[in-house]
């Protein structure tokens, strides 16, 4: 069923499509099971989105009528990868999403959530995750209660941003040495002298 209207036109309508309570995602989403959509869910940190994050919501979006997407914020984020993270803050991850034309709804998922908050509003009929996530199966039996079906991807780049990061900074070291080399003495001999 092909929706061109409301928060799911080609327009961004950004505060629309941004849930800000589980309670405002789940009154939407009961009423698009309703009519008789199927709700699709898929979280993540969207940090630096890149191919591989587009072409993973469109697979996503391809199992059914509507996709939420819930958004790490930057506190959970920082909590799992570190203080150097995230590279983008979650406002701006939020937007770039709802720009993304297979996200139809957003969330952004905050550090203090009780586990699987998100899926339990939601009760989506297909939870999809990639297939290096961190459920052990004895969550995924725990989860089969909860939504319709689980659906795993496979990664959609052969580089994850942390790897895209990590490469950025191993390269800097090789582009800034022999500046450094150049402007160093001379920065020690000015420090040495006024000191």
């Amino acid at each position: 069923m092909a929706i061109t209207s409301g928060i799911f036109s080609e327009d961004v309508n950004f505060e629309e499509r941004l849930k800000r309570s589980l309670d405002e995602l789940s009154q939407t989403v009961r009423h698009l099971k309703g009519i008789g959509l199927k709700i699709v869910l898929t979280s993540g940190s969207f940090d630096l989105v890149h191919l591989g994050h587009v072409k993973y919501l469109a697979k996503a979006k391809e199992l059914g009528d509507v996709l939420v997407v819930g958004v790490d914020s930057d506190a959970k984020i920082r909590k799992r990868k570190g203080e150097d993270r995230p590279m983008v803050p979650e406002q701006e991850r939020l937007e770039m999403l709802a720009h993304q034309r297979p996200v139809d709804l957003l969330f952004l998922k905050d550090d203090e959530e009780e586990r699987w908050a998100l899926i339990k509003a939601v009760e989506p009929d297909v939870l999809v995750l990639t297939e290096d996530h961190s459920y052990s199966d004895d969550d995924q039996r725990a989860l089969e209660e909860i939504v319709g079906e689980i659906a795993i991807l496979e990664r959609q780049a052969s580089v994850t941003t942390s790897e895209r990061i990590r490469q950025l900074y191993m390269h800097l070291g090789d582009r800034l040495g022999p500046k450094l080399a150049e402007v160093l003495p001379g920065l020690i001999d000015d420090i040495v002298r006024r000191g």
